[in-house]
């Protein structure tokens, strides 16, 4: 039953407008197969356990914003608790709203299909930012750490000319808690 699917979460947030088009609820996962030098989230790689939420659980801190565009998965790697994650994207897309989510993997590597549960989290994401990041190839491209990295509109749902006004950096006071989320400035 997919109401029993667990996420091992790094972190989330309920509205960020720096994550994607529009208002959105960001969820990063814990745990990632890559070591990228430079990393923005660092504390979220290694794979441990952090915070285990539901399925379910998420989708009802989802469902009670009525305002949010989407959600978008990042990490931590998305792809590594993607069985979880594709029912979730499923669920968002059923209600009308949007999913992006950023990867280290290729797309290519993603489509081989040797990670359990991708093809379903490929069907329902509208937006995927592929690719390790680069330290070397850092700039100021929107969604994106370094160049390296590329925009794929999978649906047509979510489209190029909506990735204007997005924030580069936001930072969130949220029940006492700052937190900071977005792109660094270089």
């Amino acid at each position: 039953m997919s109401s029993e699917l667990l996420l091992n979460l790094a972190t989330w947030l309920p509205r960020s407008r720096a994550n994607g088009p529009g208002t959105r609820l960001v969820v990063w996962v814990q745990g990632c197969p890559f070591r990228c030098l430079g990393c923005q989230n660092p504390e979220n790689l290694e794979f441990r356990l952090h915070q285990v939420v539901t399925v379910e659980q998420l989708w009802q801190v989802f469902q009670a914003i009525p305002e949010l565009e989407g959600v978008s998965f990042s990490g931590g790697e998305p792809f590594a608790q993607a069985v979880a994650l594709g029912e979730l994207a499923r669920r968002v897309q059923a209600v009308g709203k949007t999913v992006v989510c950023w990867t280290g993997y290729r797309i290519e590597q993603l489509r081989a299909g040797a990670i359990p549960g991708v093809e379903q989290l490929l069907e329902h994401v509208d937006l995927l930012i592929d690719g390790l990041f680069i330290q070397e190839e850092a700039g100021e491209y929107v969604l994106r750490g370094s160049a390296n990295q590329q925009l794929y509109f999978l649906s047509g749902r979510i489209k190029e000319e909506d990735l204007v006004d997005i924030p580069r950096q936001e930072w969130i006071l949220n029940q006492g808690t700052l937190t900071y989320t977005g792109f660094p400035i270089n």
